[in-house]
């Protein structure tokens, strides 16, 4: 048997900040390691810190939540599974790190999530989905929900700092790349049509 973590997340951003206040949560990211210490964890995200809306598959450094203001909130299930399964869990991990260019966040499922609602596409995740879909969890509709089923699992919650092994900075260090404001916009701008077209193309 082995461990698998699931850590939720409250970032310091002013987006991350409305996002809990609108869904009334605490936090508002979810991520899955292997390491209780999470040196490394793995969701679906923004790729870049200056680019809005633009994101993936991403792995996680905690170099990525403190540099958004010296220290976050987390909280961190301990779910226990077979070896088989653990696996299963890392092989999905590893492929979509060797084609992370096939999957793409779904930043409209992620806004429609605060009403409920949901905005399937293809090969298009939230970390939310991205989560339940690999563990297996089923069809959740908020991080909330998620909180509660994974209650009997709890393993820690308190500060980042006070769980993680280091930070090392030289890993994610392309997620701090500078981009120019209007390069930003524009791949906003375009990243938003196609992943729409794509919903389009899907329906007819």
């Amino acid at each position: 048997m082995k461990k698998i973590y699931v850590v939720l997340s409250s970032g310091n951003s002013f987006p991350k900040r409305v996002y809990r206040a609108l869904t009334d949560c605490r936090y508002d990211h979810v991520s899955v390691s292997f390491n209780e210490n999470l040196p490394v964890m793995y969701s679906f995200a923004k790729s870049q810190l200056d680019v809005a809306l633009v994101g993936g598959f991403v792995a996680e450094y905690p170099s990525r939540y403190i540099a958004e203001g010296g220290d976050i909130p987390v909280k961190v299930f301990a779910i226990e599974v077979k070896d088989e399964e653990y696996m299963r869990v890392r092989d999905v991990i590893l492929r979509m790190m060797s084609h992370q260019q096939r999957y793409t966040y779904n930043v409209y499922d992620k806004a429609l999530s605060v009403f409920g609602a949901s905005f399937d596409i293809k090969r298009s995740y939230t970390d939310l989905s991205f989560v339940c879909r690999l563990l297996r969890l089923g069809d959740m509709k908020s991080i909330k929900e998620l909180d509660f089923v994974l209650s009997p699992y709890l393993h820690y919650e308190g500060s980042m700092n006070d769980v993680i092994s280091g930070v090392d900075d030289r890993h994610g260090a392309d997620y701090f790349k500078k981009t120019h404001p209007a390069r930003a916009a524009l791949k906003t701008a375009v990243y938003t049509t196609k992943l729409l077209c794509r919903k389009v193309y899907e329906t007819i």
